[in-house]
């Protein structure tokens, strides 16, 4: 039997048929195994019902980021998932539907179209609620997968609910996994993977890791308001938080959440929010204003498709101009990128420390893709960012004088002035969003003004020395083209310049990670040594590209590729525009 490359398995239904757990059961069995794997759920932007799915992709050998293209296995609970979702089966592939629903496909030629007793074989058992178990069994069988690590899961998620709920779920599993895997006996077109070794990894959504990368920070206060795609950080921060003797607080609006995250930025806490699109508009103001108070808070935003609610269940890239202008007046900032699910982690982490470094808010972009997808990843190196608090002053300061304050903003040479928080001796000030002088008093004398917009311009020069500010395939520049993304179009552009590989052109990747101040001097040597740059985004005005066009003149050779259909893209999109460019 042929040892494939890696698998692709899909189910879909409609939401609260237990599509969503089915997968997430298969994903957290096999990555206990050893294999790479990342998983894409995809469902309606309503509270409840519509058409949901799933899908997972297993590898052996290597890693991967992105969910593919062609699927091998399609379990299908209603005729909807076939009438979406047939036609992306490959050719040998197999389709497993619930023959409860009387399925029809009439173009599945060169597919294994099986009808299979899902509905029948769990109401046999007892409950229709076993469904999802039968559907996995099933799934487990087709495709070859060996039934012991699933009955040690089954046997540890249901051990609560006694012995015969967990000899009944096992049963309905060996039933479907033998009732397919005798469908497809002597058919060979499936394939097999080979077997991993067993290895420390985890398996998690990109919002997963931002909150421990929050919580390896030290972080210890979040304020949030729940929108999709980024309620995960703030649900995952209320599970863990007490534990560490942290506080979440879920706020009114996206307004409060991060005026009270500035509130502990301003006390000495190291406090966050996380939003999307909508929330970080609310924001706007508030970030004005830690920008003239030069409070540091860290605001991540998980980016999806607007404007407006827009769709709020489907990718996009369309927050990047927003974040980096969001705010009034010259509310200069630190935009930053997360490069992947395993760097939202350390990114997050790199966050909270340029936050207190530079004395200022950081936006923190992340996408749909990474926050509610799931990946297979090493497990975190807790000390690879160590904490750094910058120019942070907690006793040791001069007695006052009377009337005096600290010189909380006093001008210096890089920018960046000694800060002290509230109970600190000696260390009392005015703090305000007017502007203001070195004590904080208001002040609106020319020469003050001048030297307070100074000194904020100023602090920001050095941020693309403090932080890897993109990552390359190549550290040679003179590429025939460079193809430059951010956030979760990663995976797609690697896989992309596989399929390049045989062009016989030199082809480079740069993913950025911080966009402002934008590291226009690391990045010339890439943009002026590439033939031609070909930048890949999820959005209709093409963010990015305008954002590297206002750096570089080279305007003929900075080309697009952009999708916002509110679907992530695919690698063989990529190889055919850059064969195209080429």
């Amino acid at each position: 039997m042929e040892t494939k490359r890696d698998f692709i398995w899909k189910m879909g239904g409609q939401q609260g048929q237990g599509v969503e757990s089915c997968g997430e059961i298969l994903g957290r069995v096999l990555a206990q195994e050893g294999y790479s794997l990342f998983s894409q759920r995809l469902f309606a932007s309503r509270i409840k019902g519509g058409h949901t799915t799933i899908a997972l992709r297993i590898a052996a050998d290597h890693r991967v980021a992105t969910i593919g293209e062609s699927v091998d296995c399609l379990v299908a609970l209603d005729q909807e998932t076939i009438d979406k979702h047939g036609t992306e089966v490959r050719e040998g592939g197999v389709i497993i539907a619930d023959m409860a629903f009387r399925p029809k496909w009439e173009a599945h030629t060169g597919r294994i179209f099986l009808t299979l007793p899902i509905t029948e074989i769990a109401k046999a058992h007892g409950s229709l609620q076993m469904k999802n178990i039968t559907a996995l069994g099933m799934s487990a069988g087709i495709l070859g997968f060996p039934k012991e690590p699933f009955f040690q899961f089954i046997a540890d998620r249901f051990g609560k609910k006694g012995e015969h709920v967990v000899e009944e779920n096992k049963a309905v599993f060996i039933e479907g996994y033998d009732t397919a895997a005798k469908a497809v006996e002597g058919t060979d077109s499936i394939g097999r993977l080979a077997t991993p070794e067993k290895s420390e990894q985890l398996y998690l959504l990109g919002n997963e890791a931002a909150a421990l990368g929050a919580i390896a920070a030290g972080s210890r206060f979040m304020a949030s308001y729940p929108i999709t795609p980024a309620s995960e950080i703030m649900e995952y921060m209320i599970k863990v938080m007490h534990k560490i003797h942290g506080t979440v607080v879920q706020t009114e609006d996206e307004l409060a959440s991060c005026m009270m995250a500035m509130g502990a930025g301003y006390a000495g806490v190291r406090a966050f929010t996380a939003t999307s699109g909508p929330g970080l508009s609310l924001m706007a103001e508030s970030i004005s204003m830690a920008c003239m108070a030069e409070i540091p808070v860290v605001i991540i935003d998980v980016m999806r498709a607007g404007p407006s609610t827009g769709m709020a269940t489907k990718v996009e890239q369309s927050d990047i101009r927003y974040a980096i202008g969001a705010g009034h007046g010259d509310a200069e900032k630190i935009v930053l990128a997360a490069a992947g699910i395993e760097d939202c982690f350390y990114i997050t982490q790199e966050a909270f420390n340029l936050a207190e470094e530079y004395q200022t808010p950081v936006i923190l972009l992340s996408d749909l893709e990474f926050g509610m997808c799931k990946q297979s990843v090493p497990v975190f190196d807790e000390n690879r960012v160590p904490i750094r608090r910058g120019k942070l002053v907690r006793d040791g300061l001069p007695e006052l004088q009377k009337g005096e304050y600290f010189r909380r903003f006093a001008d210096s040479e890089d920018g960046i002035s000694r800060r002290t928080i509230p109970g600190v001796k000696n260390g009392m000030f005015l703090s305000t969003g007017l502007e203001h002088n070195d004590y904080g008093k208001p002040a609106e004398a020319q020469s003050d003004r001048i030297i307070g917009m100074e000194k904020r311009h100023r602090k920001l020069q050095t941020v693309s020395k403090a932080i890897q500010p993109f990552t390359v395939t190549s550290e040679d520049t003179d590429a025939d083209l460079l193809i430059i993304g951010i956030t979760s179009t990663g995976g797609a552009i690697d896989e992309a310049m596989d399929m390049l590989k045989d062009t016989g052109k030199k082809i480079n990747h740069l993913h950025l990670r911080l966009l402002s101040p934008f590291p226009e001097e690391e990045l010339r040597p890439y943009i002026e040594g590439a033939k031609q740059v070909l930048i890949v985004e999820e959005n209709l005005t093409a963010q990015l590209r305008e954002l590297f066009a206002s750096h570089f003149d080279c305007h003929d050779k900075l080309l697009s590729l952009l999708q916002y259909d509110g679907t992530p893209f695919v690698a063989s999109t990529i190889a055919k525009k850059a064969k195209e460019v080429l």
